[in-house]
């Protein structure tokens, strides 16, 4: 679900901007540019993910059909259709590439061009009409469902208790399925009928986990107490909230800090009525701050602070009853200081490498994450350092999602769970791809050392 919406968060964020500028709560209301607020919404943002999920599949046809059918079930629905384009793209563009490597590479020669276009428009076609007829509808009714159950827990308070499902979810790198795969379809039909909605501030609002943050960084032992601060930095400035999750797998009795703080936003924003406009992506106090209608000044504020406060006293009480892991049992949290000014961390646990038969010198590496931002971002960023640091220059590092990793790419690093899936993307006999457990810790990247060292002569 990342890949297909992490691409377009830009037009996303373009969106927002006009709706917060513009709509009648908006900073400056006018009407003229309003009317461009509810075509974007429900054409522009839904066509370019069905386009985007189309081209991760099958390239530009991919995308071009995925695109066509998505106008099915957006037609077919008075909602917006994010879910409906998360199924239709993937779908129609690998029923199309199925077809193709099936069917249509037997077509003689001199009939390529026009079996290729007939092809893609008979399958779109079909689909498309299968898309208005079933799921434009079913997905109408479902998103319908789920916002009136979101509206219900408002009226009666409980909207909190979605805390206890979101943090554990973020911590395990599930908020980008949760937050563009359910809670964003809900918040922008929220936002196109009332202006705002407050479940845009459920998996960004940044208050609760940069209060966790702050209490570990007065009360915690060793690194974690010292690189608190700049993942804080990190956090609620940059709005890469994935450099949170470390602090919280290394002491996992603090989410109940960060779940407290959340559960205490979202109390006040209902009370206050607060809410965004948009979904603010990066997730940093800036972008929330850009999503803020006028009239929810005040409410956002307040529930960001408290959700702060209340997750700094509960991650300091724990922290005060419990302690904090020692040296050896916080391994897991990162040394963002050390990491991005190259210091040297001892190596303590080999990555696991798969790589094909070949000696080919290495001079692309690729960090591979789900949606290529966040901590694939972070990542390639201290493997630059790691790489300067031991005198190794000459090698390109980027960072992608592991569905749309660079064809280039001689070296291939990501995390174990989804090492299958940067394959299958990447499907290169040169490769070698290395597994690790967490970008942020250099000693993870001792056996990339080691390897480039072999395969360049160094």
């Amino acid at each position: 679900m990342s890949n297909m919406v992490m691409p377009n968060l830009g037009a996303f964020v373009g969106w927002g901007i006009i709706a917060a500028l513009f709509i009648p709560t908006g900073w400056i209301p006018n009407e003229q540019f309003n009317e461009l607020v509810g075509p974007m919404l429900r054409f522009m943002l839904p066509m370019l993910i069905g386009y985007t999920a189309g081209y991760n599949i099958y390239g530009q046809r991919g995308g071009v059909i995925g695109l066509f059918t998505t106008m099915g079930v957006i037609i077919g629905s008075d909602v917006p259709m994010f879910s409906g384009a998360m199924i239709m793209g993937p779908l129609s563009s690998w029923l199309l590439k199925k077809f193709d490597e099936n069917i249509g590479c037997k077509v003689k020669a001199g009939f390529e061009m026009l079996v290729n276009n007939l092809s893609l428009g008979i399958i779109g076609m079909i689909l498309a009409l299968i898309g208005y007829v079933t799921i434009g509808p079913v997905f109408n009714a479902v998103v319908i469902f789920f916002s009136n159950g979101i509206n219900w827990m408002m009226q009666e308070g409980l909207l909190p208790l979605l805390s206890i499902l979101m943090c554990p979810g973020q911590v395990l790198f599930l908020n980008n399925a949760i937050n563009h795969g359910i809670l964003s379809p809900i918040a922008y039909q929220q936002a196109a009928e009332m202006g705002k909605s407050i479940v845009f501030t459920v998996d960004s609002n940044c208050g609760p986990l940069l209060g966790t943050l702050c209490s570990i960084a007065l009360w915690g032992k060793g690194k974690a107490k010292k690189t608190a601060p700049l993942a804080m930095f990190i956090a609620g400035i940059a709005g890469i909230g994935e450099v949170y999750f470390p602090f919280i797998l290394a002491n996992p009795i603090m989410i109940l800090a960060t779940m407290a703080g959340l559960s205490t936003s979202l109390f006040l924003l209902v009370l206050l009525d607060g809410g965004l406009v948009g979904m603010p992506s990066p997730g940093s106090l800036l972008m929330i701050a850009m999503m803020t209608p006028k009239d929810s000044i005040f409410a956002n504020f307040i529930a960001i602070l408290a959700g702060f406060i209340v997750a700094f006293c509960v991650g300091t009480l724990i922290l005060k009853i419990f302690g904090s892991p020692d040296e050896k049992e916080s391994a897991a949290t990162l040394s963002m200081v050390d990491n991005i000014s190259a210091g040297n961390v001892t190596a303590e646990n080999k990555t696991n490498t798969e790589s094909n038969e070949g000696n080919n010198e290495i001079k692309l590496i690729v960090v591979a994450c789900d949606s290529g931002m966040g901590s694939s971002a972070m990542g390639a960023t201290v493997l630059k350092n790691r790489l300067k640091k031991d005198g190794i220059t000459g090698i390109t590092v980027e960072h992608a999602a592991s569905g749309n990793i660079n064809k280039e790419a001689d070296m291939v690093v990501t995390l174990e769970g989804i090492l299958e899936r940067a394959k299958i993307s990447l499907n290169s006999k040169k490769a070698i791809f290395i597994s690790v457990d967490n970008f942020l810790k250099q000693s993870q990247y001792d056996n990339v050392i080691e390897i480039i060292r072999k395969r360049n002569k160094l």
